[in-house]
């Protein structure tokens, strides 16, 4: 009795591996076509990013320049810039004084005293310009995952 119960065991398990290795290979054909697939979409998305980096980045040099319009329109109303620029032009008409009053020693034959200008940087402007950057980069990296996320989406057959 022992013996037909083996018998019939082994007949079971070689039959489940039998069922177990079919399935398998069904699985890992699926698995070879969907890379496939992926691998095919991928190569497309790089046909269209090739045949339009021209045309996007064109866009995007459009919007640049619109995005900088806009700055520059948009700060020329702040009154703190406006009190900056205003502060600069003092320092770009003490230039203007110095060279005319240079300029007429010069002409009278005198030794030149007056000193030259000394234009300072505005370290405000750093500061803004660093928290704009940081802005921008932070801007451009959400845009990256957006391009990130539509190749993975356009190579998973999604879009």
């Amino acid at each position: 009795m022992t013996d037909a119960k083996l018998q019939r065991a082994r007949a079971a398990a070689e039959k489940a591996a039998q069922e177990l290795a079919a399935l398998e290979a069904e699985e890992s054909a699926k698995a070879a076509q969907i890379a496939a697939e992926r691998a095919a979409r991928e190569i497309e998305y790089a046909h269209r990013v090739k045949e339009t980096w021209r045309a996007e980045e064109e866009q995007n040099s459009e919007a640049e320049k619109a995005a900088r319009a806009r700055f520059y329109e948009l700060v020329a109303e702040e009154p703190w810039f406006v009190a900056f620029a205003e502060y600069r032009a003092h320092r770009f008409k003490r230039g203007h004084i110095l060279n005319t009053a240079q300029g007429a020693q010069s002409r009278l034959g005198e030794t030149v005293t007056v000193p030259e200008n000394r234009i300072y940087d505005a370290t405000i402007m750093d500061d803004v310009i660093n928290a704009a950057e940081q802005r921008a980069r932070e801007i451009a990296a959400d845009f990256a995952d957006e391009l990130d996320a539509r190749r993975e989406s356009f190579v998973n057959g999604e879009a």
